[in-house]
């Protein structure tokens, strides 16, 4: 944020105060993707934009609820058949590695204009240029991919620009990650925890799998992950559980607490990190164990399956081992009578 700070005037702010307010007033993502590309258009300036969820559960984006602004489905079809491993933010990695952060196309390749991405499809499919996008992230869930565009005759995104819209990210994860929580018809399933506290931090209500998981401690000594990216967890001592919060108004002003026992890919990855493997290399990794082949998990990364290779020839050279099966058997623990 201190680059925010420096590039940001105060006027800067009331406009970011102003459209979080238009974003907070909308009733569903789709509303709230209208009014914010009106806010963008009117403060930052945009010709086009595109939104794409991300799948929670297994971090795959979901192209078939795409909301697009002022672009046409063509463009968008062409890109998922062919242009979307040809795109800087995918063959950069950006979209993937960092969250609530955007990039210029531009800077992530400074010779765009010379590339089959921009000369076949940016300019003559999508008629735009130059793209401001990021991934947007909460409480260690990807909510998804935003992209705003502009015209090869505009001029690029500006600094002042990029920290404009940085400084709203956070912001719109958190309201989209609310919607997603209280979507969910398990949001006070028996298989997870569930406590209401008001704005002074007391319990109001708590369900028998929260009491359990607190055994008698105070509910303070949950954290509260807020509008950060990362990921809270809650020891007991025992068990780790999951943190996600939401924001609650009307008589009672407060928070939902929600607490999820950790699942066997959160072990995984964490048996995974043992051997040094970046972020990336750890997806690949767990999707490689679930059996998928090179071409399903560049679908399901949007990434090429030249990246895959690659990834895969890293992780063997990380973990000392020569083939796919030895992956399985290294971390799950196999016999070697089970080696494929």
């Amino acid at each position: 944020m201190s680059g925010t700070v420096r590039v940001l005037s105060e006027r800067d702010y009331r406009e970011v105060l102003q459209t979080i307010d238009v974003i907070y007033s909308a009733s569903d993502h789709s509303s709230m993707f209208r009014a914010l590309c009106g806010q963008l258009r009117k403060f930052v300036g945009i010709y086009s934009a595109i939104f794409i969820p991300i799948d929670p559960r297994t971090n795959a984006l979901l192209f078939g609820n795409y909301e697009i602004y002022d672009n046409n489905e063509e463009a968008m079809l062409a890109y998922l058949t062919h242009y979307a491993p040809l795109d800087p933010y995918s063959m950069s990695g950006w979209l993937q590695n960092r969250v609530n952060e955007t990039a210029r196309n531009t800077d992530l390749d400074p010779d765009l204009d010379r590339t089959e991405f921009a000369c076949d499809f940016l300019m003559p499919l999508a008629s735009v240029f130059y793209v401001l996008g990021g991934t947007l992230q909460v409480q260690g869930d990807r909510l998804g991919i935003l992209a705003l565009h502009r015209q090869r005759h505009d001029h690029n995104f500006t600094n002042r620009d990029k920290a404009f819209v940085d400084a709203l990210f956070p912001l719109i994860a958190r309201f989209l990650h609310s919607r997603q929580l209280l979507g969910k018809e398990t949001l006070f399933s028996e298989t997870r925890g569930a406590i209401l506290v008001d704005e002074r931090g007391h319990p109001r209500y708590m369900n028998d799998m929260a009491r359990n998981a607190l055994g008698g401690r105070s509910v303070t000594r949950i954290p509260d992950p807020g509008f950060r990216s990362e990921a809270a967890h809650f020891h007991n001592g025992i068990d780790r559980y999951r943190v996600r919060t939401l924001p609650v108004g009307g008589k009672i002003k407060g928070r939902f607490i929600i607490l999820d026992p950790e699942n066997p890919r959160d072990v995984l990855s964490a048996k995974l990190t043992v051997f040094g493997l970046s972020v990336r290399e750890r997806e690949v990794a767990g999707l490689v164990i679930q059996g998928l082949s090179n071409r399903d998990i560049a679908l399901r990364l949007f990434i090429s399956e030249l990246t895959v290779k690659d990834h895969l020839k890293n992780i063997f050279g990380k973990m000392l081992i020569r083939r796919r099966s030895e992956l399985a058997n290294k971390i799950l623990g196999l016999s070697q009578a089970a080696r494929a």
